[in-house]
């Protein structure tokens, strides 16, 4: 089965309990126990937004259950910037490049993305970095 990677923002709407379209999206992902994924950027991503060591144990205790997609330096930073020139070339400048980083992962393992953020969207619509709803 192919795990689904989720995106920082995913799971900060889960985690807040949101009751977004994404945050409804993870929790019946969890209670249907798909094979999610993980990578480097939104680990550290969500641990820096863990103030409290309670919160780091609870998103440690889902982190562990993650598929995690490495990283790798040399493939992944190369997409990635060109990623951010394709696209800048169509009109839109990604806010973050953490960003560029999670799509360039889903796309080089070939997973399916699930992320609360627009710029993804906009990611989506000049590479094959599939998202899913």
């Amino acid at each position: 089965m192919t795990p689904l990677l989720l995106d920082t923002s995913s799971w900060v709407e889960y985690l807040r309990d949101s009751r977004s379209p994404s945050c409804e999206r993870v929790d019946e992902l969890i209670r249907n126990n798909a094979v999610l994924a993980t990578t480097d950027i939104v680990i550290m991503e969500l641990l820096a937004g863990a103030r409290e060591p309670d919160d780091r144990k609870k998103l440690w205790a889902f982190l562990n259950r993650c598929v995690m997609l490495p990283v790798r330096p040399m493939f992944e930073y190369e997409k990635a910037a060109e990623l951010y020139l394709r696209c800048r070339a169509n009109g839109f400048t990604p806010a973050n490049t953490n960003d560029l980083l999670v799509a360039s992962v889903a796309i080089g393992k070939k997973v399916p993305l699930l992320a609360a953020d627009a710029d993804f969207e906009h990611i989506a619509s000049v590479s094959s970095l599939k998202l899913v709803a």
